[in-house]
């Protein structure tokens, strides 16, 4: 981490506004520069040049006798009249005619628009000069068909800022990014709960004094995690052991129990050994859930397979009826593009199907229908249970999929001790699935999809 600051994000704003003011100036400059330089070729005028060029050509009208020795700069109009204001000669249109005539006789003119007029004096006659206000092409065809020099010198100026805005803001917006890439992968890795990564370094003194922090957050935060991890797995290589150590003694238990069943008893020894044998069965079920939770929480030992499908649904759906039999539930199954393998482990699969049905028919009504459908949609098989019972809560949708979680409503039993789909979910998760739960929209049962990766 110790990499040495080139530069700070107060440096690196004032580069962009001196690069940005520098470039709306060049933006200004090369198109007044490129105006000048037309001038001087000849191919436009200058915003005053005919209005130099007119005023400086009255001394010259006044002072010379014929008139057509008089060359008149290119954009000059002239309208001769006699002291009568009577017309002798004009190269003007009749439009600008008249309004040249009324300000020899007036001496108003129409100051809205790009000419002006002058007056000039002669001894036998008056002539008034007409000349444009602005910059012009030389050529009167460019002046016809193109917007004037001034306003293609405004709009390339326009243009080229806003040129320059866009490509300065696009360019330190991309180094910008470039420098926090580094603190959006690190962020990234952390939410993906990977602590085993090597952080990038940025350029920018502020942003990598965010990594550093980041950095030391991580190191901190793994060295707290695999304490907990270390002091978790032990927890639950304890259990383990404990529930396996249990076994023996009940054992024992178990088989004094079975020998005294067989004795000659009372009636009220009897009563109390009944208690005994159910409080027996009892602590066995507590040691079984607490191995599914040791081996659900560490992980199981997958066995993967390829697996014929139709003969491993076909064997489950016996399976499937002989728990619905007692409540008189019938199974109506559906399956549409069947696949014919899947990869898995049979054993954990099926003990996830079973468990699903089980749970399924616990809260069905008698003689209702369990609802089963298998298809193969976006390359995941999908196999729906569907209850006709009252379904989940919003709660149990949310909570239902964790440990030990037993919701206190209608879907509440003293036989699953909310572990049910957290199995399910655990070997689902190691199959690289998903265990979905919803309400049907048909019947308001309570709806489980496993969604295996084919």
């Amino acid at each position: 981490m110790g990499i040495k600051m080139k530069t700070s994000l107060t440096k690196t704003f004032r580069k962009f506004l001196v690069c940005l003011l520098g470039g709306i100036c060049l933006s200004v400059v090369v198109p007044f520069v490129c105006m000048l330089l037309a001038s001087s070729m000849g191919i436009v005028t200058l915003a005053d040049n005919n209005e130099r060029q007119t005023e400086a050509l009255v001394p010259i009208l006044t002072a010379t006798p014929n008139v057509s020795d008089i060359h008149f700069p290119t954009g000059t109009k002239f309208l001769r009249l006699t002291k009568n204001y009577e017309y002798i000669d004009t190269n003007m249109s009749e439009e600008v005619k008249e309004k040249a005539l009324m300000f020899a006789k007036t001496g108003l003119m129409d100051t809205s628009g790009k000419t002006q007029f002058i007056f000039v004096t002669r001894n036998d006659e008056y002539i008034v000069l007409q000349y444009v206000i602005g910059s012009q092409y030389l050529n009167p065809q460019l002046n016809h068909y193109l917007p004037s020099p001034e306003i293609v010198m405004i709009t390339l100026m326009i243009i080229s800022s806003l040129g320059v805005c866009v490509y300065l803001t696009v360019h330190f917006a991309k180094e910008l990014r470039k420098e926090l890439t580094p603190i959006l992968e690190a962020t990234k890795e952390i939410e993906n709960q990977n602590l085993d990564f090597i952080i990038g370094h940025s350029k920018i003194l502020e942003f990598e004094n965010v990594i550093i922090s980041f950095d030391s957050m991580r190191n901190s935060l793994k060295e707290s995690l695999e304490k907990q991890w270390k002091s978790e797995q032990l927890q639950r290589e304890q259990i383990a052991s404990l529930a396996h150590d249990l076994k023996t003694p009940l054992t024992v238990v178990q088989g004094n129990i079975d020998l005294l069943d067989e004795t000659e008893l009372d009636e009220e020894q009897k009563l109390y050994l009944s208690y005994a044998m159910s409080s027996s069965e009892q602590m066995k079920q507590y040691i079984k859930i607490l191995i599914d939770i040791s081996k659900t929480t560490a992980g199981y030992q997958l066995q993967m397979e390829d697996i014929k499908l139709p003969e491993f649904l076909a064997h489950i759906l016996s399976q499937a009826k002989i728990i619905c039999k007692d409540k008189g539930i019938i199974i109506q199954q559906t399956h549409h593009n069947l696949p014919q393998n899947l990869i898995g482990d049979r054993m954990l699969l099926e003990r996830a199907f079973i468990n699903l049905v089980s749970n399924s028919v616990e809260f069905s009504p008698e003689n209702s229908t369990l609802y089963i459908d298998v298809d193969n949609k976006d390359n995941y098989l999908n196999i729906c249970i569907t209850d006709c019972g009252c379904g989940f809560s919003q709660e149990a949708l949310e909570h239902a999929k964790e440990c030990f979680y037993m919701e206190d409503q209608s879907r509440n039993s003293k036989l699953h001790y909310g572990m049910g789909l957290y199995i399910v979910n655990g070997i689902i998760k190691q199959h690289k699935g998903k265990l979905l739960l919803d309400n049907s929209t048909k019947n308001k049962g309570a709806k489980v999809t496993i969604q295996l990766p084919l």
